[in-house]
């Protein structure tokens, strides 16, 4: 049995961005490259919940998975990818839209864990589902109860769970979604390169 897997949510529109906001360049590197690089640096398997985008050039080792259904949200995504990762001891979440998930990363590495698992808080004090590492056996009960049809919000999903908050700087929490925080934190799009 692996012990440690990573779900990258790639999936979605991008409808409040008006573009692929996981095709954006930050330093160089797509954003969804970024963040699968970040989970391989922790994870002994990533699974990237979403499409392979067209050229990919990001690691070879990595598995897309799409929600069922297409565009059925994160909670989709992330019972899609459990599947594909199948049983394991821990499981590390990430948004594919965050700035800096190799420091989200780093966070939750060195970070203690509460029964559950523990997750990044932001500066306004909010739990980032999204950035987290959870035992696996809990994620998958979570997931086990929602059925044939998960849908739903991250928050409603998570909330059951016993974990720790680590408290993150805004840039470590920061999520890429919008144009204005997007050239806030240098991204642009591919073809500006």
């Amino acid at each position: 049995m692996r012990t440690r897997g990573a779900i990258v949510l790639g999936g979605g529109r991008s409808s409040r961005m008006g573009t692929d906001k996981l095709a954006l360049l930050l330093d160089g590197r797509p954003l969804l490259a970024r963040a699968v690089d970040a989970a391989w640096a922790w994870a002994d398997a990533v699974v990237v919940a979403g499409d392979r985008p067209d050229g990919w050039a990001g690691d070879e080792r990595t598995v897309f998975r799409r929600e069922d259904p297409p565009f059925g949200g994160p909670v989709a995504g992330i019972a899609a990818a459990l599947a594909e990762l199948g049983a394991l001891d821990e499981v590390l979440i990430l948004a594919g839209d965050l700035a800096d998930p190799a420091a989200v990363v780093a966070l939750l590495a060195a970070s203690g864990t509460g029964p559950d698992g523990v997750v990044l808080e932001d500066d306004e004090g909010w739990p980032q589902y999204l950035a987290g590492r959870y035992r696996g056996a809990a994620l998958a009960a979570l997931v086990g109860a929602l059925g044939d049809e998960p849908g739903g919000s991250v928050h409603r999903l998570m909330r059951p769970l016993d974990v720790w908050r680590v408290r993150a700087p805004e840039p470590t929490t920061r999520d890429l979604d919008t144009p204005e925080v997007a050239k806030l934190s240098g991204a642009i799009p591919p073809e500006m390169r």
